[in-house]
């Protein structure tokens, strides 16, 4: 099929009216903000998007973040112990396909303008807490993060630094939570 497909001149036309488009499409969404990339994302950006070739490199920006951050919970249980539960973390071979989400979620969560995600997300915290057969009383939501450091001679970051940002105490032993 290929063969006659790159053999027959209706199929040449067709395959070089797809790269022409693609690479046409290409072009105006990297183009800057203007009135011409405007009117021209109406007819590229159904295809960017269906083919996926919307990839945002923001990420380069010339100002990128300049610390690492994390979100933990500490628990508190009704036995006395406590521990510190992590966000799910993926393995080493496509842990960072699967667990983008959830450093996105952890990224969202930790903001101030974000406290109305708090609640649940102690209470996300909790369930898993109490999933090993432990009564947890107090979820402690805090917020982690270390300086990176410019490349060079000495540490490549700072210490961790830390911020409790929500309490959720949770009324054994029906479970009800306050916070």
């Amino acid at each position: 099929m290929q063969q006659r497909l790159e053999s027959s001149t209706a199929g040449r036309i067709a395959i070089s009216v797809f790269l022409v488009f693609t690479v046409f499409s290409l072009v105006v969404w990297n183009l800057p903000t203007s009135e011409i990339k405007r009117k021209s994302l109406k007819v590229v950006r159904p295809y960017i998007t269906l083919t996926s070739l919307d990839q945002n490199w923001g990420v380069f920006s010339p100002d990128p973040r300049r610390i690492s951050i994390d979100i933990v919970a500490r628990v508190r249980y009704a036995d006395g112990g406590g521990e510190t539960l992590h966000i799910p973390r993926g393995n080493d071979v496509y842990g960072a396909y699967w667990d983008y989400r959830w450093w996105k979620w952890a990224e969202w969560i930790r903001q101030d303008s974000q406290h109305q995600l708090w609640k649940p997300a102690a209470l996300w915290f909790a369930r898993k807490a109490a999933a090993n057969g432990r009564q947890p009383i107090e979820v402690v939501l805090v917020r982690r993060w270390y300086d990176l450091r410019p490349p060079g001679p000495g540490p490549s970051r700072g210490p961790w630094q830390e911020h409790a940002f929500y309490t959720l105490k949770v009324t054994p032993p029906s479970g009800e939570a306050t916070g």
